[in-house]
């Protein structure tokens, strides 16, 4: 009898601990996703700042030398958040995070002002639910989809490396091929990544669940990641159905 009070006990006593987890993992996982649509919120607005108050025309008379500065920019930011994230305080990752998101401003000025504005706001919304319903997959299904891994980062670099080399070349078949393999890659990244996030959500509830510097870092790195997903799913599909302005 005793045997089975202790079993009894041990039993509501673990299942306590995984229903306090897994609710800790919800509030981590719409920590990560808030701070995410914050980000491209702030991108937008420092976007339409630039071209509602005419300096993005001023900017671009310095030269592509300005673009490539601000891509320099972009790049340093997100290797600084990546790789030293470990030797950074939580705030000073929500700092650097809201810096990138201000930065990728300019990009969504650019945007604005190649595209129609109409085009660019219709994409924008086909990709956020196209976003959401691979982000919610992600999160929901039991297989793991661990094994697009290597595919899908295989393919991130072929883009990537197109993408450079048609700065020089200015290929419409270059174009064409980053932004559909954006979609792909993009979209696969999507859900692989939202899986990781439930995943990692999980363990540091479990582990760090009192943490509340591992439990900042976690969120911002995830916002990070799914920010940098969004931008570029949404970048890809304009270049193939954006229709530049002549």
């Amino acid at each position: 009898m005793n045997r089975f009070q202790n079993n009894n006990s041990n039993w509501m006593e673990n299942a306590g601990k995984n229903s306090l987890a897994q609710a800790n993992a919800s509030k981590l996982i719409s920590g990560v996703y808030g701070w995410m649509s914050f980000g491209v919120l702030l991108s937008a607005i420092v976007g339409v700042g630039i071209v509602q108050t005419n300096t993005l025309n001023y900017l671009l008379k310095m030269g592509s030398g300005f673009i490539f500065a601000i891509f320099l920019m972009q790049v340093a930011l997100v290797m600084v958040m990546s790789f030293a994230a470990n030797k950074l305080s939580a705030s000073a990752l929500k700092a650097l995070f809201l810096v990138y998101a201000a930065v990728t401003g300019f990009t969504f000025a650019i945007i604005m002002n190649v595209y129609p504005i109409g085009n660019v706001i219709s994409i924008f919304f086909i990709a956020a639910m196209g976003f959401a319903a691979l982000a919610i997959f992600g999160a929901v299904t039991k297989k793991n989809l661990g094994f697009m891994r290597t595919f899908l980062y295989m393919g991130l670099f072929m883009i990537i490396g197109a993408g450079i080399l048609n700065i020089f070349m200015h290929s419409p078949i270059l174009r064409s091929f980053t932004g559909w393999a954006g979609i792909l890659v993009f979209s696969g990244l999507t859900a692989y990544d939202s899986q990781r996030i439930r995943e990692g959500a999980l363990e540091i509830s479990y582990q760090s669940a009192g943490n509340r510097q591992e439990i900042g870092k976690f969120m911002i790195y995830g916002a990070l990641t799914m920010y940098l997903n969004f931008i570029n799913l949404f970048i890809s599909l304009l270049q193939i159905f954006g229709g530049r302005k002549d």
